[in-house]
């Protein structure tokens, strides 16, 4: 027998033994699914809930079997208390059931509310997540029975309800991926209650800037003179400028806010009410330098205490920045003050005293050289 084909009948001899092996393979092996190198026997679930405002809230979950499976599976409630603001995560276990039998047991698990629910959303929102996973959970014969071998959980939409792929760590580390986010949004300016408005709220909205200017006796400003401004937004997490519909009123225009960013002119007398920016909204605000005007602000933010800001020189931006919005009053008043510079620098109420200056000077070098020339003589 040649040595060629010696080796097809050891090859046609290992593949048989193998197909057998695997027809005498238990079920448990092919039951603990995924990766058998890195198998998982519980589930941890995050919520993580981003808030300006401290807000008691408590969201709710299903685990909902697919396919037939009987196997109800029980996702505990994620609270959280009105004492804390900014971005919160917090973990639970997810409770799995006697098994039945071995086998693959398959859910779709989603976020399915939250109390006390927003239902009044004017001047507030609850922004819901949507996101959805699937949970395969393989359950095989161990040495006390029926157990978990595996769980493998993978994303299917994200929070905006857009599809999405991939496994996710379902550990209770800062690692897990098995999450909802969920946003909750109170306009600025409208007071503790935003079912019920401050009075303030109605002149002032979100935030106000207006403008003056202020002249000396001697000058007269042009009041129908425009001056440009633009306010910049850094919006809190999960929100943008659409989440409470931002707009910007001057008069009877308003304009709505769909980016960070807002350029609109003042003219004497004028302001500019802002709505719909969310409390913790980081504003700037900059107007443009103006030939012969010097600018100074007012600003109250939060019902603060006044600040003020205000430049040296004219001809300069005026910029009052980091500001971050509250439940309160939330203004910067801004006033201008003109007074005339030429191209040369020299201000028009101080040109005569800098011509006898001047004068002085001419005479006094005159006297000098007139008598320079005695001596010499």
């Amino acid at each position: 027998m040649s040595i060629k084909t010696l080796s097809k009948k050891m090859l046609a001899i290992v593949a048989a033994g193998a197909m057998t092996m695997g027809l005498a393979m238990p079920t448990s092996v092919f039951a603990a699914g995924g990766d058998t190198a890195t198998k998982v026997t519980a589930a941890y679930i995050s919520k993580t809930f981003n808030r300006e405002v401290a807000k008691d809230e408590t969201f709710s979950f299903t685990a909902t079997q697919v396919a037939g499976n009987t196997a109800k599976v029980t996702i505990p409630d994620i609270s959280f208390s009105g004492t804390g603001t900014g971005t919160t995560t917090r973990r639970v276990q997810v409770s799995f059931p006697e098994w039945p039998d071995a086998g693959k047991y398959e859910y779709t698990v989603k976020e399915t509310g939250a109390t006390p629910a927003i239902t009044d959303e004017k001047h507030q929102k609850m922004i819901m997540s949507h996101a959805e996973y699937t949970m395969d959970v393989y359950v095989s014969n161990g040495d006390n029975g029926l157990e978990i071998s595996n769980i493998i959980v993978n994303k299917t939409k994200d929070d905006k309800g857009t599809a999405a792929t991939g496994k996710v760590d379902i550990s209770n580390t800062d690692k897990n991926g098995f999450n909802f986010t969920n946003t909750y949004v109170q306009e600025a300016g409208t007071g503790i209650d935003p079912t019920n408005p401050d009075p303030d709220y109605t002149t002032y909205g979100s935030l106000d800037v207006s403008k003056i200017i202020k002249t000396d006796a001697a000058d007269t400003a042009d009041t129908n003179k425009e001056f440009e401004f633009t306010a910049n937004f850094t919006f809190p997490t999960g929100t943008d400028g659409t989440t409470l519909g931002a707009k910007a009123t001057i008069g009877d225009s308003t304009t709505s806010i769909t980016g960070t960013s807002h350029t609109f002119n003042l003219k004497h007398g004028q302001n500019v009410k802002f709505t719909g920016l969310p409390v913790g909204t980081k504003i700037s605000v900059t107007e443009s330098a103006t030939p012969n005007y010097k600018g100074s602000a007012e600003v109250v933010i939060n019902n603060g205490t006044k600040e003020a800001v205000a430049e040296t020189k004219y001809n300069e931006a005026l910029t009052v920045s980091d500001k971050t919005l509250g439940q309160n009053k939330n203004t910067v008043d801004v006033t201008n003050t003109y007074n005339y510079v030429p191209a040369t620098g020299i201000i028009m109420n101080t040109l005569p005293y800098v011509l006898m200056i001047a004068l002085c000077g001419v005479a006094l070098i005159a006297f000098v050289g007139f008598k320079r020339r005695r001596l010499q003589k």
